[in-house]
């Protein structure tokens, strides 16, 4: 078992180490962080968001000004983690996937 792993994980290395896969694989990286922060993250965050009804269930004799802002914390617009920062995540990652295209494109062919 380990023999076969560290089989694998050699041709995974050897794999990467070629000029042209690592872009490919810094690609879907991007790519299923893209997908998870702007549609997995929504989703999951409304679906397992409690309802105004469940909270004055929970909590019928609590001052209004606290279950209003209970209310209002709760109803947040989700905001993406990759856009905070002024979208640097997304800025250093096109920075990289285009540099590493342009170098290609200007480098001679063997």
């Amino acid at each position: 078992m380990r023999k076969w792993v560290s089989m694998k994980f050699k041709k995974f290395v050897d794999w990467l180490v070629d000029q042209e896969s690592w872009k490919g694989l810094a690609a879907l990286v991007y790519l299923f962080i893209c997908l998870f922060d702007f549609i997995v993250v929504p989703i999951w965050i409304g679906v397992t968001r409690p309802s105004a009804l469940e909270l004055l269930m929970l909590s019928p004799d609590i001052d209004t000004t606290i279950l209003t802002q209970a209310l209002q914390i709760t109803y947040q617009q989700h905001q993406p983690f990759t856009l905070q920062g002024g979208a640097m995540f997304h800025l250093a990652f096109g920075a990289i996937l285009t540099g590493s295209i342009i170098k290609g494109k200007l480098e001679p062919t063997k």
